[in-house]
Formats: structure tokens, C-alpha cells, sequence
């Protein structure tokens, strides 16, 4: 029986496609049977392109209302030409936990202290170069959507001393709620929460709760503001205590 010649070149088409997923396969096996458990490392659910691994200690958990599927965690994949072809920087030492389907793109890096616990919903998507740094506590609801070189992190890594004595706490959980849309260049800093249906204007820093309704566009204005009085940073004493 002869092949016809369309096929074959479709086949091609389809598994040239694919290139980057093949390209993945042994660092995934990897992850997958380290991390989750055989019923559904066999899925290989997730997959990461390009990772450079700093540490794999930790845990990793996928929801249990999820639909386990092959590839529905991809992590570092080319998404944007414009930036580097990197993959992704992963660190680990505390717990990750997956709702559903994720996606974050190349250039980017995920980094969890052993005293920090991320949990990502369902249709969390990062197109590229996200900084993800979790030291405490961080809480993205489903369907949310991340723009180019945002940072998010729940930790100042420095402590600042109080003149009235003590030192400020340095760390603070981080709350997004669901089907919000962060533009490219955003900073969610320590303490912040998003209400549900939020669009985060490019450029913004978020830092502490945003107390608006549902339903807004919201942003930070270039200015100067004191946020705090009687502080400052001793360069000897700046170290942070963080509590599992």
C-alpha cells in the first residue's frame, strides 16, 4: 500500500510542530516521577522546555479537581521572538500547587523558599519573562492572565529597622482573584490583593490591598509618596526570619 505523498508531509508538518515538546521530554520525566505520584507522572501532565533546575526539593501537587492530561503545565516554552529563548530558571524547596492548566513562557524563573507556598488556578497564563518569587504566601485565582517582564513577589529581602525599636516584618502574603488581566511591566508586591476582575494598567506597582469593586481598571501614577515615616535600613541588620 502506498503512502501518499500529502500525508507524509502533513505527518512531518504535525511532528515539526511538536519540535519543542520532544525537546522537553527528558527533563519532564524527570520532574514528573519525582514530584507527583505514578498515577499521574504517567501523564506526564508537565512539561518544561529549556529548565535550568537550582533545586528540586520541596513539593509539587496538582489539584484534584483537575482533568490530568499530557502537557497541561507548560513551563519556559517560546512564546514571544523578541526575548531570549531561555526556558525557565526553577527553584523549589517549598510547596507548588497546580489548579489546572498553566502556562509560563521563556525567559522566566519560579522561585519557592523553603518556608513558601504558591498555588496557581486553573488558566494561569504568563506570556513571558515572568519573575515569580515566593517566600511566603502566594494565591493566584483561576483564569488569570499575565503580561511581558511582570515580577511577583512576596518578599522585600531586606528588613527595615524601626527608630522606635523592632524592625518591620519584611514579607506579607500576595491574593489575585480570578479572571484578572495584569499588564506587561507590572510589580505585586508583599500584602497586595487584586479584587476579582481586575485589569492592572502596564507598568503599575502593586503593593498592599487594592480597596476597589470588582469590575476596574486600575494602575499606579508615576509620583513620589511617603508610604511610611520613622524607618530605615540598617546595612547589619537586615536579614528576615521567615516562619513555615
Amino acid at each position: 500500500m502506498k503512502v501518499k505523498k500529502h500525508n507524509v508531509m502533513s505527518i512531518i508538518k504535525k511532528l515539526w510542530k511538536r519540535r519543542s515538546d520532544f525537546r522537553s521530554i527528558f527533563s519532564s520525566i524527570l520532574f514528573n516521577f519525582y514530584y507527583l505520584p505514578f498515577k499521574q507522572a504517567i501523564y506526564l501532565p508537565v512539561l518544561l522546555y529549556k529548565p535550568k533546575f537550582i533545586s528540586l526539593k520541596g513539593n509539587v501537587f496538582l489539584s484534584k479537581d483537575s482533568n490530568i492530561r499530557f502537557g497541561m503545565i507548560r513551563l519556559g516554552f517560546p512564546s514571544v521572538s523578541i526575548y531570549p529563548n531561555s526556558g525557565i530558571i526553577f527553584e523549589n524547596r517549598g510547596t507548588i500547587i497546580f489548579s489546572g492548566s498553566c502556562f509560563v513562557g521563556n525567559n522566566s524563573a519560579i522561585s519557592i523558599a523553603k518556608s513558601g507556598h504558591l498555588r496557581l488556578g486553573d488558566n494561569f497564563r504568563a506570556s513571558t519573562t515572568l519573575k515569580l518569587v515566593c517566600y511566603n504566601n502566594i494565591n493566584i485565582d483561576n483564569n488569570v492572565l499575565l503580561g511581558w517582564d511582570c515580577i511577583i513577589m512576596d518578599t522585600d529581602f531586606h528588613k527595615l529597622t524601626k527608630l522606635s525599636g523592632g524592625c518591620s516584618k519584611g514579607y506579607g502574603s500576595i491574593h489575585i482573584g480570578e479572571n484578572c488581566w495584569i499588564a506587561n511591566s507590572c510589580k505585586v508586591l508583599k500584602k497586595s490583593k487584586i479584587p476579582n476582575y481586575s485589569v492592572v494598567t502596564a507598568g503599575s506597582i502593586i503593593s498592599g490591598p487594592v480597596d476597589v469593586p470588582e469590575y476596574c481598571v486600575i494602575g499606579s501614577r508615576q509620583r513620589i509618596d511617603v508610604i511610611a515615616s520613622g524607618l530605615y535600613h540598617d546595612y547589619f541588620n537586615d536579614i528576615i526570619e521567615y516562619k513555615e
